[in-house]
């Protein structure tokens, strides 16, 4: 470490932001076994019509992340998919052949039963307590078809689909607040990609006819990170004729294009030099999240839509989509982005993790039973800790350098601490978030607090393991996990050690 004492200063006076909590979301897709074989278990192994029966453990699992909205059915999946295949009973719906993930065969999923469907994705979103957000199937179908599924979802029963929402279990509405547009279509990969201004275009007819079904609903268009497309954003935002809300920007890092040279870069550097790189990244997601504030800002100036990074997560290897082992280093890396979305706060107003179970999943599902991976509890952590307002922390601390790894760039200044500060909308409560990236030296740190007198016992939340390279899996899902604690006030302040690799909250009490 470089020669200096560290210190953490907070100012609780100074609120330099409000978080939304919908950037704590979950995604769910129709793909591998994400969806079938992950949330669903099948009741009859190995005949793809089931029956199918959702995992009644694994969301109360997945309630204790308090998963503030989840996105559904897709990703590139939705583009290919007829919501009408996923209503009325289910003898009646289609097996189908997957019009999207089929094409890289029977790992992605070939064949679509269609129990998972509108009702069963609400029952999904009722027990979790969340806010629901479809996407619509812009690639291949039409903006009646859209306006149609609206109706359904968020129409009287005395309305033509609502009435047939009605036959088939559900007399009111839903009402549905978020719907996607389109996923992607600036790639040659989705279904009916389109350049930006026919997009524009496009999305303005599907936004007007959808608007007609319910004129309050809250719209996500494609955005593009500048990694794929650096004219995108402002083209579509300069031409689309109706209201953007939200504009949606995909991450994966390091990219699973990228897979060779992060292969490579594993065996040249090691464990070590894979560390830095992936504890470095959320530097790098919010780098490019500034351009889109950019972009925004050149349409729009200090209006215009928000952000919704409504795909993100770690992804260099294809077995990352069936099997992914998430180690204490990726839970640090999630735990990164929060604190980048943090600091974003003004122009971030939704994140969706990809994905919930199994797919990069927050949680592996196999047979009968679940695991919580590392990736799961920085949520747990972060949605039940974070209070609304973003108060000042500056922090003075050494700092290291990581190596180039696939689409993370190699940085020369990579602080050792990264720090996030918010207060509760009453200013009665103070959370402390303190990521020490450093893999071997615990770092004891000064903290001051002005403008916020802590009294009492503080609460410490550790997110930690032996190592970095620790990994959850059946039967053994805490080895990465949450180590709780109460001290008193004069045990926290004014010094502090964080442990080596860890992710710690402290919470404080007026």
């Amino acid at each position: 470490m470089q020669d200096l004492t560290p210190s953490i200063e907070i100012d609780a006076g100074i609120i330099e932001g409000e978080i939304d909590e919908r950037i704590y979301g979950h995604f769910v897709e129709n793909m591998a076994r994400s969806l079938y074989g992950g949330i669903l278990e099948n009741e009859k192994p190995g005949r793809i019509n089931g029956p199918w029966k959702l995992r009644e453990d694994l969301v109360l699992a997945a309630k204790k992340m308090k998963p503030t909205v989840v996105r559904w059915p897709g990703g590139l999946y939705a583009d290919g998919y007829n919501w009408r295949d996923g209503i009325g009973p289910m003898d009646s719906r289609p097996l189908r052949i997957n019009r999207y993930w089929s094409r890289y065969g029977p790992f992605t999923r070939v064949l679509d039963p269609h129990h998972f469907g509108s009702h069963e994705y609400m029952e999904f979103v009722d027990k979790l307590g969340t806010c629901p957000y479809i996407n619509v199937n812009f690639g291949t179908g039409t903006a009646s078809e859209a306006s149609c599924w609206v109706e359904y979802m968020n129409g009287s029963k005395d309305t033509i689909e609502g009435a047939r929402r009605a036959e088939y279990g559900r007399e009111e509405p839903w009402n549905v607040p978020i719907w996607g547009i389109g996923n992607e279509m600036y790639g040659f990969w989705s279904l009916g990609n389109l350049k930006a201004r026919e997009y524009a275009d496009k999305y303005s007819e599907f936004a007007c006819e959808m608007m007609q079904k319910d004129e309050n609903l809250e719209f996500v268009a494609v955005g593009s990170d500048h990694y794929f497309n650096k004219t995108w954003n402002k083209d579509v935002l300069l031409h689309a004729k109706e209201k953007i809300d939200l504009l949606s920007i995909h991450i994966y890092l390091p990219g699973s294009e990228r897979a060779p040279e992060v292969i490579a870069s594993r065996l040249i550097r090691g464990s070590a030099g894979i560390y830095k790189a992936i504890v470095a990244a959320p530097l790098e997601i919010e780098r490019r999240l500034k351009e889109c504030v950019e972009d925004i800002g050149s349409v729009f100036g200090e209006e215009g839509p928000a952000i919704a990074l409504d795909e993100w997560n770690l992804w260099w290897l294809p077995q990352q989509l069936l099997a992914p082992r998430w180690s204490l280093r990726d839970a640090l890396f999630v735990c990164g982005v929060f604190h980048a979305l943090h600091r974003l706060s003004k122009r971030v107003k939704m994140a969706n993790i990809a994905q919930m179970v199994n797919v990069l999943g927050v949680m592996v599902a196999a047979g009968g039973r679940f695991y919580r991976t590392s990736i799961y509890y920085p949520f747990v952590m972060y949605a039940n800790l974070t209070e609304k307002k973003r108060v000042r922390v500056d922090v003075r601390c050494g700092s290291f350098s990581s190596p180039r790894l696939g689409g993370v760039p190699p940085m020369k200044i990579v602080p050792y601490l990264d720090c996030s500060a918010t207060l509760s909308e009453d200013g009665g409560s103070l959370s402390l978030f303190v990521i020490n990236r450093n893999a071997e030296e615990d770092i004891e740190t000064e903290v001051g607090i002005k403008g916020f007198e802590p009294r009492g016992d503080v609460g410490i939340h550790c997110l930690d393991a032996p190592d970095v390279d620790s990994v959850n899996y059946f039967g053994r899902d805490e080895l990465v996990s949450i180590k709780s604690f109460n001290l008193d006030a004069g045990e926290v302040l004014p010094k502090y050690r964080f442990p080596a690799h860890s992710a710690t909250a402290i919470v404080f009490q007026k």
